[in-house]
């Protein structure tokens, strides 16, 4: 098969870059054609080298080419001989303006299965929806895990990710209409009593208690404008878990920027650094730490990525994880609804080290066997290969 992969974007620490190089390299090794496109390497007036070419799938991640023009207003994907898959990072609503674009071979790669629901209902001109999750690898110059000296890691609990104060975002939502704003409102005291309330079924209950009809007429749309409420409840439950974790006997890292907003006592904090080199501090981690971006059936990468350097993965439970994984026997959950209860969770995990690096060999077994860039990669394939039938 041939494929053409766009690397568009370089935000999130070059996660996207990261993503496409790694999914690129898999189809590869599989005995695949791989072409790229990276904006930071090729000027975006080249993207007219793709017309009339033919591919078996263009791959985009949180893709804004759905939205590209020609001179008489044709999409620009529609006038390239491949069906194009857009892999979704994040819930589908942040990506709205992007979905309800009616190209004429769209297919969406989404990381969770109710997002793969929510996409089939309000975006029917999609052609097909799969699901997958994102991984890592074993860090750079790292030929196997030192099991042997294991109980020597450095880092007893490690968390990689960017602090938002939800105070910026309660200040965003106050900016918004007074109708909005006291719908975003209800929608996060919803989803603070239910942890397990996704945004898309906390705006079916809000459009079914709401006097007026507004929402609706648009769902989709109005689900988008109500995303302060998704990040509002992302931002608190992250800035919860991390003061727990900060409560722990044993020594916490954080990589990311903006943690010395937070008032932490404890933990060290280090400066944020590229996608490919978390996978260097997770293998010097015992444990590392996990909060879902409000996902129910899918995860997020962080899970992986530290099981496949070694570590033991701390996260809250998902549908997914929960068929796969096992409290204690190869993950550590832990529950939203009692996010303080994570500090005995870790400061007892960490007290007993040959039980947990058991829990950590365990769990690098399943990764290893369900969620590397092979397995991603196939699923595109298997995907490609479906359209043929």
């Amino acid at each position: 098969m041939k494929f053409l992969i766009f690397e568009m974007r370089t935000v999130c620490y070059n996660s996207y870059l990261y993503f496409g190089d790694s999914l690129g390299n898999a189809l590869t090794k599989l005995g695949h054609n791989v072409e790229y496109f990276k904006v930071d390497e090729d000027a975006l007036d080249d993207l007219e080298k793709y017309i009339g070419k033919h591919y078996d799938a263009i791959i985009d991640f949180n893709s804004d080419l759905p939205r590209a023009l020609m001179d008489d207003d044709s999409y620009f994907l529609d006038h390239v001989d491949a069906p194009f898959f857009d892999v979704i990072l994040d819930h589908p609503l942040y990506h709205h303006d992007s979905l309800k674009h009616k190209l004429n071979n769209f297919h969406i790669i989404c990381l969770d299965d109710k997002h793969k629901d929510y996409i089939l209902k309000y975006y029917p001109h999609i052609k097909s929806v799969s699901v997958t999750q994102m991984t890592g690898e074993l860090a750079f110059g790292t030929e196997s895990i030192d099991w042997q000296h294991w109980e020597a890691r450095p880092y007893d609990i490690l968390f990689s990710g960017t602090y938002t104060d939800p105070v910026r975002i309660e200040t965003a939502i106050k900016h918004m209409p007074e109708l909005i704003v006291e719908n975003v409102f209800e929608l996060i005291d919803m989803m603070k009593a239910d942890s397990t309330l996704t945004i898309e079924d906390a705006v079916d209950r809000l459009a079914a208690n709401e006097i007026y009809d507004y929402i609706n007429l648009d769902k989709p749309l109005h689900t988008q404008t109500f995303y302060l409420a998704d990040t509002y409840i992302r931002c608190l439950n992250r800035k919860k878990l991390v003061e727990s974790l900060d409560k722990s006997d044993y020594n916490f890292h954080l990589f990311g920027g903006l943690w010395e907003e937070l008032d932490l006592k404890h933990a060290k904090i280090h400066r944020e650094i590229p996608f490919n080199l978390t996978f260097t501090v997770f293998a010097k981690s015992k444990i590392t730490v996990n909060i879902m971006p409000n996902f129910k059936a899918g995860s997020h990468d962080r899970v992986f990525s530290g099981q496949l350097n070694g570590a033991v993965s701390l996260t809250d439970s998902t549908e997914l994880l929960k068929k796969q994984y096992n409290d204690m026997e190869n993950i550590l959950f832990y529950n939203l609804d009692d996010i303080d209860a994570v500090t005995s969770k870790v400061d007892a995990a960490l007290s007993n080290s040959s039980e947990l690096k058991k829990i950590a060999q365990a769990g690098y077994d399943i990764a290893s066997k369900n969620h590397t860039w092979t397995n991603i990669a196939n699923v595109f394939i298997n995907s490609v290969k479906e359209l043929v039938h």
